[in-house]
Order: C-alpha cells, then structure tokens, then sequence
C-alpha cells in the first residue's frame, strides 16, 4: 500500500462522524488517533512484556525505573495504563471509562501532545474532548474500530519515513478541506523544497563532513514542515548525520501536529525541542545558536498586544530589536532580526518567506530602512528570490525567498543576488485550486532556480536572453542618501501696523502681545517693505534689541513672495546665511555610489540656482527595488496598428450581422 493509499482509507474514516463533526472540526479527531494507533502498532510487540516489569517497580521509584526502560528499548514514550486501541474494543460497555485511562496512562510527552490538540485561543486543554463527543453520539466504538481494522502503523510495514509522509498527507488534506488559515500554519511543500535547496546550496562540504551534526530551527514552525523537510534533504545526501530539530509555535493545535509529526518520525529528540509560546514575547531558546534556521511567518499579522515587551527589549543596546522596529501593522521583519539573533559564530544559514513590504516599506531611518541596512552592513543577505504569485493556500500576494549568511564564501562578500523566479516557466498550473493556491513549483524548475543561486552571477532566461532573471548586486547598490534640500525664505511685508495690531489680538502671550502693539505704534513707510528694511526700521525706531524670538515674531506678519530679496538668519548679516522656507524644502534620494555634490550640481541647481544642502539632516537609507532591476520596458502600440484592429472588428461585427439578417429571411 502506497503513502497516499493508507493516507487516503485514514482520511476516509472521517465519513463515520460527518453530521456531528463539520470540515474544520474533522482533524481533531483524525490526527490524534492516527498518532495514538501509531504508538500502539509502535509498543505493540513488547508491551505486554514490558508493562508486566513495569508492575513490579517499586512505587516510589516507578518513574525513574520506567525512564531507564524506555532508554533501554528506544522507546521515547509508553503507557502504564495496560491498554490499547485493540483492548479498548473488549469492553463496549465501559469504553469511555477505559479510554480515559488508557489517554492517562501515556507519557508525560504525550500527553502533553494530546491535551494542546484541544486547546484554542490560549484556554486551558480537556484531554476528553479527544472523545467525549464521539462517546454522547454513540461514535467512540466505530472510531477505534475502524482505525484499528483499517490502518495497520506496525513499523514492520510502515516506518518512519513512510509513517511521516503518511501523516504530512492527512494534515494536508484537513487543511486544503477547509482552507481555513490554511496558509499560515502549513506552508505549500514545493515552496518548502525550494526553500530548503536554497539555504543548504554550497554547504555540501559541511554536510559530507564526518562527524558533523547539525540543529535546523524554525521561530513558527506550524505544522513542522520545514524542519521535516530540511532533514529529509540533508539525509538525502548522506545518513552519517545526527539532525535536531527544534522550533516554537503560537497555535496550540498546530504545535500539537507538529510535535505528533515528529514524534511518529522518530525526530523528537527530547520533548523540548517544540516549544509552545510567543517567540517574539517569549523565546523558549534564549540563548541558544542554530546552523540552520528556515521560517515562513504570517504574512501581514500585527504585534500591537506584544508592542510593549518588543519595545521595551529594543531599548536595550545589543538587543533582538535594538537596530530598528518596522510599524506595529507587520512583525515579519520581527522573526529576521529574532532569526539573525541566532546565528551562529562560525556560520549559520537562514532562509524567510517574506511578502513585498520588508523590500521598500519605510524612508530613510525608519525602522524598516535600519533592519535592511544591517542585512547590508554586516554582509547578511545573500540573495532575494521573488517567487511566482498563486503558490499559498492563503493568500496571492507576491511573495519572496530571503536568504542570509554570516560566513559567505569570498566570491559571496559585499554581493546580493538577485533572482527573478515570477516567470511562467517556475511555475505549474494545478488541475484543481487548494483555496488561493493556484499553481506549484515543479522539482525541474526548483532545481533550476536553485543552480541559478548556485552560480551566483547575472542570468538570463534558457530560452529568452533578452529577459534577464538574476542580477548580481553589490550591497551599496541598494543604500542611498536622503538628502535635505532648501531653498531660501522671500518676505514682504504689507501694511505692517494693521497686520501687527490683528495678530495681536489672537496672540495669547502678554509679551507678544505688547510687543506687537508697539510695532503697530511705530511709523512705518506707506509702501510694501521687504525683510531688511522692516528690521531696519524697528533697530532706529525701537529701543528693545531683536532677539530671535523676537525676530520670528516680526516675520509672522510677513508673506513669501518669489520676486523678494532672501530673508537672512541674522536680519541684515549676510554671513549668518540665509534662513529655510519649510514649504519650498524638499528632498533627493541619492545613491550611494554617487557623489552628493554633483547630483545636486546637475539634477537640481540648474533648475533652483538659489537651493542648498543641509547636510545636517542627511539620512542613509536601504531598500531592495527587485521589480524595478528587473523591469521591462514595452513600447505602446502605434495608432495606425489600434485603428486597424478597431476596423478589422467593426468588419467582423458588420458581417456577423449581415448573416443574421439573411438567415431571418
């Protein structure tokens, strides 16, 4: 029997509970007992052997005798109730009775499985909704029954491999039955294989390395399948290599199919590998390094309730967050930094599904803009790999492959590839949609996007050179310089007394008040005045010294005028230069391989011969144009070839009509 097939008569058991279980509720009945007859086709050959020595430890010391047994016969779980699916079926009359004891009896790590599948939203678990319902509708017999008769998990016939595959399948198809939120605990595997291949390309002489292990860690490990896949391709490469695996997740029933998948496979090392908990808030690994992490975060989700703690902590110099937050209204680029965090000294990959915003989202200084420029700083990021769009169940946005490294090869450092994958040849129209899933990466075209990163310079299409698909950058292609660029302030002043006496009457401070109404007072020339003859006139006339609070005042009562002389910080001092008008400021974005001074000396003095820099507000900034280094121009149609369609239809359309007439006659 075939993965799918057992897969798929497992699945099929769910039509003994439909009416009572709608489609999102099916899984919490089939993934747990699926696992529980897994560990009983697991136990099954030495149980009664080994639950008889386990009746006679001593009381007092049962659980660390149990621990030594376990150790002894590679058993990482067991159960001290005496029972079985297969047992249960013996005594219909106290099932419920009996099922409960038989759930209790199981391991801690178990059990703690078992309780989180019931678990929503944060609430406190039941382990007897695993049955409960099934036991008031008269269903609890027929279940065991049918999992029992039905799906034979003996390792003999199904091992681990094969178990796991087995599994990845009923989760995949609960989710694509429902697609509810399917897209943000289980990630599409054509996506997770191509992800994978990217992050472990040019490390083959780490992994044939002997005695080498590694941990694979993934911040959101939904249902665990880049951490099951990453292991997989590594031991598709050689078997000489011990593999952890380690993850934390936020969805109670999600870690508690992670945790079930792995532990089927065998790759539970200890039940602390899967953490439950917020990472961002509370990081279950503090402190540990990982030589490979791989993630797909949710796409868009706020972190407005953990705003608070991610704050506080980014205050601290050194910190997950201290280089910059991005808006409250996405925490993707949260999981970078949480990522980066854990990298490890002498070289750690990471791969991130990451949607369109962390490219560009943010100016310069902005939280997004700083976050970019330490990936480009510290020489992090190795290559960005824009994906065709369709490829998730939950959403159709356009999507994007980070990959980061802490040790590149020499060829690698100060360089960014970027690849272009959105191309129709990378992608696969499915025969039937899974929710906003429309299309999947075949294994050739994953391969081929895989060796374009393998060989790490400018590409173009096989069968197209025109259209270029990857683009070797240097890290300073994506900084720029947001330049301050100001252009003087032109007053005049009309009728300055009856100006200065309204504004006195809505000033509000007594000194300004009375200040006003003293240069209303004095005797002011019957023309338009321009900045240095106003203060010309208060300096003979008035015996207070302007100070620059003063001087502000003064110029409230004036209007900008293009034609006017330059108003001077300094009324009077040319030296003191000239003062700003906020509302002719503007900015240039400037690259940062370009010399400030001559953009400026071409691109704006010869349009503003009077506008000046100020350096003092120069910002650096960093953002990743992808769609723009790979765009393509297309030249509009010319009039003559729209006009001659247009006539071409208006015949089409006169001659449809002409044979329907004729056809009425």
């Amino acid at each position: 029997m075939t993965e799918q097939e057992l897969a798929g008569m497992i699945w099929n058991i769910k039509e003994i509970i439909r009416g009572v279980y709608d489609d999102t509720e099916v899984e919490n009945v089939i993934l747990p007992f699926t696992l529980l007859r897994r560990l009983d086709c697991v136990l099954q050959d030495k149980y009664d052997e080994l639950f008889a020595k386990y009746k006679e430890f001593p009381e007092d010391k049962k659980d660390s005798h149990l621990k030594i047994m376990m150790m002894k016969n590679n058993l990482t779980f067991f159960n001290t109730s005496g029972l079985s699916l297969n047992k249960l079926l013996a005594q219909p009359g106290l099932l419920a009775d009996n099922f409960k004891e038989y759930l209790d009896g199981f391991t801690p790590n178990v059990r703690n499985i078992l309780l989180a599948f019931t678990q929503e939203d944060g609430e406190n678990g039941d382990i007897s909704r695993i049955y409960s319902r099934l036991d008031r509708n008269n269903l609890l017999f027929q279940v065991i029954e049918s999992f029992v008769n039905n799906a034979d998990l003996h390792p003999d016939i199904v091992d681990n491999a094969m178990m796991g595959t087995v599994f990845e399948i009923i989760i995949r198809r609960s989710k694509e039955t429902t697609n509810t939120k399917a897209g943000q605990f289980y990630t599409p595997r054509d996506v997770v294989r191509l992800l994978v291949g990217l992050v472990l390309k040019g490390k083959e002489e780490d992994i044939y390395g002997v005695g080498r292990h590694f941990q694979i860690y993934d911040p959101c490990c939904g249902t665990g399948g880049m951490l099951t896949e990453a292991k997989r391709y590594i031991q598709s490469l050689t078997t000489q290599k011990r593999i952890f695996l380690f993850g934390q997740e936020l969805n109670e029933k999600t870690y508690a199919i992670c945790k079930s998948d792995l532990l089927i496979k065998g790759d539970l090392d200890t039940d602390r590998n899967i953490a439950l908990g917020d990472t961002l808030a509370n990081d279950q690994f503090a402190g540990q390094r990982f030589n490979y992490m791989l993630a797909n975060p949710p796409f868009g989700v706020d972190w407005k309730k953990i705003e608070s703690t991610i704050r506080e902590e980014a205050e601290q110099a050194g910190s997950r967050f201290s280089v910059g937050l991005p808006s409250t209204s996405d925490g993707s680029l949260l999981f970078l930094l949480h990522m980066i965090s854990k990298m490890d000294e002498s070289g750690s990959r990471i791969g991130i599904v990451l949607n369109g915003s962390p490219l560009f989202n943010g100016g310069a200084g902005s939280g997004w803009s700083e976050i970019r420029k330490k990936l480009i700083d510290d020489d992090l990021l190795d290559a960005i790999v824009a994906l065709p769009k369709n490829l998730f169940y939950g959403t159709d946005i356009s999507t994007y492959l980070w990959i980061l490294d802490n040790n590149k090869p020499a060829s690698h450092r100060g360089k960014v590839l970027m690849v272009d994958a959105t191309h129709p040849r990378y992608a696969r129209l499915l025969q039937k949609s899974l929710g906003k899933k429309r299309y999947e990466i075949p294994e050739a075209s994953s391969g081929e996007i895989i060796d374009i990163y393998g060989n790490y310079v400018d590409a173009v299409l096989p069968d197209n050179e025109e259209i270029k698909n990857a683009r070797l950058m240097e890290g300073d292609d994506f900084l720029y310089t947001l330049v301050t660029i100001c252009r003087p302030l032109r007053l005049v002043y009309k009728d300055i007394a009856s100006t200065a006496v309204k504004v006195a009457e809505g000033t509000k401070k007594k000194a300004d008040k009375e200040y006003l109404q003293e240069i209303a007072k004095l005797e002011w020339p019957d023309k338009i005045l321009t900045d240095e003859e106003v203060f010309a006139v208060i300096r003979k006339h008035s015996k207070r010294k302007p100070t620059q609070t003063i001087v502000k005042l003064i110029r409230s009562l004036g209007e900008t005028y293009p034609e006017a002389p330059e108003v001077f910080i300094i009324p009077g001092d040319k030296a003191s230069g000239f003062v700003a008008d906020p509302a002719l400021t503007d900015t240039e974005t400037i690259p940062m391989k370009e010399n400030i001074d001559e953009y400026i000396a071409r691109e704006v003095l010869p349009f503003v011969p009077d506008a000046w820099r100020d350096s003092s507000k120069d910002k650096v900034g960093c953002e990743f144009p992808l769609t723009r280094l790979f765009y393509r121009y297309t030249p509009l149609r010319s009039s003559e070839e729209i006009l001659a369609d247009l006539m071409s239809l208006e015949a089409d359309t006169t001659n449809s009509l002409r044979s329907l007439i004729s056809e009425n006659r």
